[in-house]
């Protein structure tokens, strides 16, 4: 990549011009700016998945702040970076970038499970409402966090069964 608009002095042509004042009016993303193609941002977002499934948060933190800064628009490294910041602890920035992703996109299976578990976590019952939604975008288990969706819908209901089991037996 590598596509820093440079500026050595003399007339800055038109189509630059043109999109700084695009970007400067919040009509443009500076990776649209850039031109950074879906292509390379994915292939970016691989890199940071990669790194934190290894481990390396902190890089993994850099990569998805950096894409997200360069396209808040991107609801998939907003997701992403919430899940890098949960695993690092940080979980009010976790639960900032995991709602700004559902603001643009309320199906978000990613952002909707993992809030919903810090909802939970919490004892905020949102958790649940996070949860089922994450189920009713991916309803056949397709992505990890459908699946992960369903599996603590599961296990939420087996806890509930527990629980009245053991009421029932006191009464």
């Amino acid at each position: 990549m590598g596509r820093v608009i440079k500026y050595e002095g003399g007339l800055m042509d038109t189509a630059t011009t043109e999109k700084l004042k695009a970007f400067v009016r919040g009509e443009m993303t500076w990776a649209e700016v850039e031109g950074m193609t879906f292509e390379e941002a994915k292939a970016i977002a691989q890199v940071g998945c990669d790194l934190a499934a290894a481990g390396r948060c902190e890089e993994a933190r850099i990569l998805f702040e950096g894409l997200v800064e360069g396209n808040p628009k991107d609801t998939a490294s907003r997701a992403a970076l919430g899940t890098v910041y949960q695993k690092l602890g940080r979980l009010q920035d976790a639960m900032r970038e995991y709602s700004a992703a559902l603001e643009r996109d309320p199906r978000n299976p990613v952002a909707l499970v993992n809030r919903g578990e810090l909802y939970l976590r919490q004892g905020n019952r949102q958790g649940f409402t996070d949860i089922a939604n994450a189920v009713e975008a991916d309803p056949h288990g397709e992505t990890s966090a459908g699946r992960r969706a369903r599996a603590l819908v599961k296990a939420i209901a087996l806890a509930a069964v527990e629980k009245m089991k053991e009421a029932k037996a006191q009464a």
